[in-house]
């Protein structure tokens, strides 16, 4: 097996999301263990929690009983549904009130700053406030003030964040991405926030041009589920664990011929 730096980035997708936990399974399974990680929106919880060392049984646990009071008290004359800061409060829950400096394993989380309208990669300072930043989808969650910067969801300029790995150290990189199939997806919104999401799918999409720079992309096939839906997370960890299944031999090659 190489002895290469192995690095793991996870894009946001709302709900869909926790088809990041099957994927973290299956490579853990294999004997496979990232370097480092890099996440935007629902990837930055997920690694944040991983790299904080929080095992993959209860972040399958946790996954599966989501629910969106957990994540923020309603505020809706301020921007968003939600403040998020019961997100952050839960995080610190899992891992403590810890710094990215302290983490078990390298991290990296994607936010924009909509004043600057600029990606800013948030890798120091308390963890769960930057993923909170992270997390924040415009008109769900309301934008987290950082230094006098206005930050909501990294995915509106950057899905995929494969250079804050590389800026890792990275040099072998796993991406997962679950924002492919929303493309063209043919299903209507069933309500105002699936909408918002829907609406900027394409242009996370199109925006994204870091999945080349990546070894190997893994995309589940979650087209059928949409961002908001919270009670489907035990179906899509399982289409996490089929993608990185079939991903799996190409990796292994890989790394073995690195090695």
């Amino acid at each position: 097996m190489t002895t290469r730096r192995i690095g793991l980035v996870l894009s946001g997708g709302g709900a869909l999301g926790a088809a990041h936990v099957g994927v973290l399974e299956v490579l853990e399974e294999a004997g496979i263990r990232p370097g480092c990680v890099a996440g935007t929106s629902a990837g930055s919880a997920v690694g944040a929690a991983y790299c904080g060392g929080v095992s993959l049984s209860k972040i399958r646990e946790v996954a599966s009983n989501l629910q969106w009071s957990q994540l923020g008290r309603v505020v809706r004359p301020r921007g968003g549904f939600f403040d998020g800061t019961r997100l952050e409060e839960y995080l610190i829950d899992l891992i403590g009130d810890r710094s990215f400096e302290d983490l078990d394993i390298p991290f990296a989380a994607a936010a924009a700053d909509i004043l600057g309208d600029e990606l800013l990669i948030l890798n120091s300072g308390p963890v769960a406030s930057a993923v909170r930043a992270s997390c924040a989808f415009p008109g769900v969650f309301t934008p987290v003030e950082v230094e006098g910067r206005l930050l909501v969801d990294g995915g509106l300029i950057n899905n995929l964040p494969v250079s804050a790995a590389r800026d890792l150290g990275a040099e072998y990189i796993i991406a997962v991405d679950l924002s492919a199939p929303l493309v063209g997806r043919r299903k209507p919104p069933s309500n105002l926030m699936e909408m918002w999401f829907m609406s900027l799918a394409t242009l996370i999409r199109n925006t994204n041009r870091e999945a080349a720079m990546a070894d190997v992309v893994i995309q589940p096939e979650v087209g059928e589920y949409n961002w908001v839906e919270l009670n489907h997370a035990q179906e899509l960890m399982e289409r996490g664990r089929k993608a990185a299944t079939l991903a799996l031999p190409q990796i292994l090659a890989d790394l073995e011929v690195e090695g």
